[in-house]
């Protein structure tokens, strides 16, 4: 980086992080109107500066071009000082050295996408050095950083992402050094929320010359409440300065809810249609009548709740429309498409948002925004660039019997210019923002969006339908597609806008979004779906709207209805196959945790299930030691030999796995009984997008994972820095080590994390990993011989200490512990004063014993009979304390659901490990009903292996479905009328419900 000829750096006072368009074609040229100088980065890539040290040099300056409405171009010319990248490190050192250089510097601008404006981003990184290397540098300013995206509140939102803990943290200071930056930054830098709106594009064929619409007036507008703005900015064309608290709030509210929304509503059924260009609306029968739709069904209405007079909000329209019909002016549908998950939420939620509040519901028209927006980010077909977070989608297919005209990239019509015909991009493969790729003839386009979570979950939905309509046959085979895409819809939405489960308002919205998204997923092209919205009256505008309510009504009615006692068991099936279950105790783990999470087919069949059944019948030769030295792989080879081929898989673990690969639609590998096809699908897959597969095919909504603090290998993925993961996923923290009294793990670990050795040391390391993990519950499975005394002989417990406080609690707290503790001792004194201070309950397992045959490893666990009288005991002894409780030996069960029915603080839940058997989940839950109703959670999967989730809630849906369907039966025969929304509900308590309910208590 050199300035240009007759230039000096120090004469720059306007440092912008960023090269974009929109930069270049408002933020720039206000500086410069401002008398202000500017130094430019390119954020990646080179483009720019080898444009500025290339043809430019001479001048240093850079052309945008004006597209007036007669057609006229009018190319302007703006100086920088210097230009540079971030792309490498000779220019971030380059970077980091102008704030030395800069007296004068002012204004910092930032000029990035969505995505660059996020916690622990790139770019927010680059912008916290160089604040911190002006903080050096002793630069007094005041500097004033000026955002050209539209994120309301952008200014203190970029401020807490510079000031992030973690973003801080990489700058290496000491504390002191710390504390005075962020001093530094409260009283020399002010970071200006800001407001930009300038339609800009590129010149056809030389994509670093921004080409844009005339300046609107208010092109950038900048909150100054402070006054630290150099004055001459208020005075450049286009910019606008408000300095009273509230009015950019306004100015945003419009800019959003309706220029930003209206563009975004319509770009992604006009790419999907084959439009490359926001022009193409012109003359269209469809896109611009659909945005009077949409303005008059929700953006009108629920701007008259916010204040904001009505003559403004339509003078802000029709500006809009005005300028959307710009005859030689567009912007590529792709490129307005990127980022869109963020786009939902800024640029769509608030007015849906608002919508729900003011009338109930938004119109049909943005759920089809909606909806179109989600069909784009639908990656389909193969996905060569998967793991990199690039996708690819498809087109629509041509919409049939249309008068098509063609237009080339910058929106002129080869055809007759008849405002009723439809213009679709002839071009064959086209570039766009970056490295994507479009082809309009083949219909194939390239997509980013965020860290690809959003596309990844539909296309596991995809997937996961396609799976469902290979696995049910006939007509179940569509209802189990659409019911898996709706799932996806539901998960997209309540993840990225928060309509998800939780938001009753926002259900029906939700619903008509998920009807419009299947329609388009299963083919239907977005033209064809948008054709009846718009084409119908204006009095019939809401059709959609009105056969949805209709469906609602019709809906409400059956769910009201008695039912005949003949239906009651397909009303139950049914239910039972629609609930998303809660998952309350498993042993899996996320993707993001690497090696700990179990999945595949090798995975599946070395489950400790089958290591234990094979060895029942395993050749004499076959030891153990000698199995457990083989490979992962061949340890499974065997068992599938001898539990699959030699012997029919009748046991339950076996047909676990075969059930499991008929969910996943490998039915014909599995009749040519051919692992090594079985072992080539899992091998293609990738972890995330096949985990979220499982979840939906499963129907689980989230599950509880069982999580270690005591095992360092899985403590590395919370500490020093806790691993981020899916919301499919809840933690537990569980403190086996502390029930078995094994005060030598235990006092281990406590030395190592540097807590003196004492059981307020070992309280406060169960606060400080809570903390950490966030667990829905303390959680452990006691040893056999776990024995918790009547409250007398507890008093005879010895003291562990010898501060000569022979029983007290405080004495044990404060002293170092030179004897074991008894796991009764370590309850009483460690868990239950944590589980009260931080109300959590206590979940507990009652029954394994732990190796009795330990040559199997895992699968040599057995089982004893509990005694039950040490959980009475407990919920006794601690009303206030919440205990979960499951049972392992059959014969505790009937013992436990009487317990269960006596203390409120108790809550039990699932057939576990051993119980895990139909004929035995049959019984437990004909009992638990009998004797609890639906105040239990009837299962839990305790599934180690991802994929066992298919299997065991397929068996269990199935008994526990035909048990609730017989005691209605028997309801019904009383006179009792039953209903479907009575079904729903017990249904859902039974799977999850009731856990929620007892935790909420």
């Amino acid at each position: 980086m050199e300035p240009f000829a007759g230039a000096d750096l120090s004469d720059a006072s306007c440092v912008c992080l960023g090269s974009g368009r929109f930069l270049r074609a408002v933020l720039v040229p206000a500086v410069e109107a401002a008398g202000l100088k500017s130094i430019v980065f390119q954020t990646r890539g080179n483009s720019f500066p080898s444009m500025m040290y290339g043809p430019r040099k001479a001048t240093g300056t850079y052309e945008v071009d004006t597209v007036e409405f007669d057609g006229r171009v009018l190319t302007s010319t703006h100086s920088v000082v210097a230009a540079g990248t971030l792309g490498n490190a000779e220019g971030q050192a380059a970077w980091l050295s102008l704030p030395a250089q800069l007296p004068n510097l002012r204004v910092i601008g930032v000029g990035v996408t969505e995505a660059g404006l996020a916690s622990g981003s790139v770019a927010m990184k680059d912008l916290a050095r160089f604040l911190f290397a002006c903080f050096k540098a002793n630069v007094q300013g005041p500097l004033s950083v000026i955002n050209t995206d539209n994120m309301p509140g952008n200014g203190p939102k970029i401020h807490t992402f510079v000031t992030d803990p973690a973003v801080l943290a990489e700058l290496q200071q000491a504390e002191e050094e710390r504390e005075a930056f962020l001093r530094y930054l409260q009283s020399k830098v002010v970071f200006h929320s800001t407001m930009v709106d300038r339609i800009t594009s590129q010149r056809a064929g030389n994509g670093d010359v921004p080409r844009a619409e005339p300046l609107p007036k208010k092109a950038l507008v900048i909150e100054d409440l402070t006054g630290v703005l150099p004055p001459s900015l208020d005075q450049a064309p286009g910019v606008v300065v408000r300095r009273v608290a509230g009015e950019i709030e306004v100015d945003h509210q419009l800019k959003l809810r309706i220029a930003n929304a209206i563009h975004t509503a319509m770009v992604y059924c006009m790419a999907l249609g084959r439009m490359s260009d926001t022009s193409a609306c012109i003359g269209n029968p469809l896109i611009l009548p659909y945005i009077h739709t949409l303005y008059q069904q929700d953006i009108l209405p629920t701007s008259r709740t916010s204040g904001v007079p009505q003559e403004e909000v339509q003078a802000v329209y029709d500006d809009w429309v005005r300028r959307l019909q710009h005859p030689q002016f567009g912007l590529s549908c792709l490129f307005v498409c990127q980022n869109a998950s963020q786009k939902l939420g800024i640029r769509l939620l608030p007015t849906i948002a608002a919508s729900i509040e003011a009338k109930g519901l938004p119109g049909p028209a943005f759920a089809f925004a909606v909806a179109a927006m989600l069909r784009f980010l639908t990656p389909l077909g193969a996905q060569p660039r998967f793991a990199q977070n690039v996708f690819k989608g498809e087109m629509d297919d041509l919409p049939v019997c249309q008068d098509v005209g063609h237009v080339e990239e910058g929106g002129g019509s080869s055809g007759s210019g008849s405002s009723k015909r439809i213009k679709i991009c002839s071009e064959s493969e086209i570039s766009y923002a970056g490295d994507m790729k479009a082809d309009f003839v083949v219909g194939k386009y390239d997509f980013k969006d965020g860290d690809g979570t959003v596309p990844r979950l539909l296309y596991a939905g995809k997937a996961a339908a396609d799976a469902a309509g290979l696995v049910d046959v006939g007509s179940g085979g569509a209802a189990g597609r659409v019911a898996v895409l709706r799932q996806a819809v539901e998960k997209v939405l309540g993840l990225q806008a928060g309509l998800g489960d939780g938001n009753v308002k926002a259900s029906p919205f939700v619903s008509l979004v998920a009807t419009f998204y299947v329609k388009m997923v299963e083919g239907t092209p977005c033209m064809d779906v948008l054709r009846p919205l718009v084409e119908g009256s204006s009095s019939n505008s809401t059709e959609g709207g009105g056969e949805e309510e209709e469906e609602e009504e019709k809906e409400e009615e059956d769910l009201s209805r008695p039912l005949r006692l003949g239906d009651i068991a397909g009303v139950v099936t049914e239910e039972m196959r629609k609930v998303q279950v809660i998952d309350l105790h498993t042993h899996l783990f996320p993707p993001s945790h690497g090696d700990l999470m179990l999945w595949g087919i090798d995975e599946l069949l070395t489950y400790h299930y089958l290591i234990a059944e094979y060895f029942q019948t395993a050749p004499c030769a076959m030891t153990p030691d000698r199995f457990f030295a083989l490979s992962k792989k061949g340890q499974a080879d065997l068992i599938w030999e001898g539990l699959f081929i030699q012997r029919s898989p009748l046991s339950e673990a076996c047909k676990g796995v075969l059930t499991t690969l008929g969910k996943l639609g490998l039915r014909k590998e599995l009749r040519s009984r051919d692992l090594d096809a079985v072992r080539s699908w899992f091998a293609a897959q990738d972890p995330e997008v096949y985990c979220e597969k499982v979840f939906q095919l499963a129907g689980v909504k989230y599950c509880v994972m069982t999580n270690i603090p005591f095992d360092p290998v899985e403590a590395q993925h919370w500490r020093p820095e806790k691993k981020k993961y899916s919301r499919r996923f809840r933690s537990a923290l569980r403190v086996d080590p502390l029930l078995k009294g094994d005060w030598k793990t235990v006092s281990a670990c406590l030395k190592e994390a540097g807590y003196p050795l004492t059981l307020e040391g070992a309280r406060q390391y169960l606060r400080d990993w809570a903390t950490t993990m966030q667990p829905e519950y303390l959680m452990a499975s006691t040893p056999h011989d776990f024995h918790f005394a009547e409250k007398e002989d507890r008093g005879r417990w010895s003291s562990s200490s010898r501060n000569g406080h022979e029983h007290g609690e405080e004495g044990c707290g404060v002293t170092m512990l030179d004897t074991s503790p008894r796991g009764a001792e370590l309850l009483e004194k460690v868990l239950i004063p944590v589980a009260k201070e931080l109300s959590l309950p206590i979940a507990m397992k009652l029954g394994a014993h732990r190796a009795v045959n330990p040559t199997l490893r895992t699968g040599g666990d057995g089982v004893v009979t509990a005694d039950v009288g040490d959980l009475r005991r407990l919920c006794s002894a601690y009303p206030d304390v919440k205990f979960l409780a499951t049972f392992l030996a059959r014969i505790s069960q009937h013992e436990a659901a009487v317990l269960a029915n006596k203390f409120p603080n108790l809550h039990l839940y699932g057939c576990w490990w051993y119980c895990n058997n139909p004929s035995i989940i049959r019984e437990i839950t004909v009992m638990r009903i009998e004797i609890l109703g639906t105040g239990f959670t009837a299962q839990h999967s305790d599934a180690r292996v991802l994929d066992q989730l298919l299997y065991k809630w397929t068996h269990s849906r199935r008994v526990i479905g035909e048990v609730l369907a017989e005691e209605y039966a028997l309801v019904a025969k009383t006179g009792w009328k039953v209903t479907k929304g009575e079904v729903r509900r017990d249904v859902v308590r039974l799977l999850g419900g009731a856990y929620e309910e007892f935790m909420r208590k």
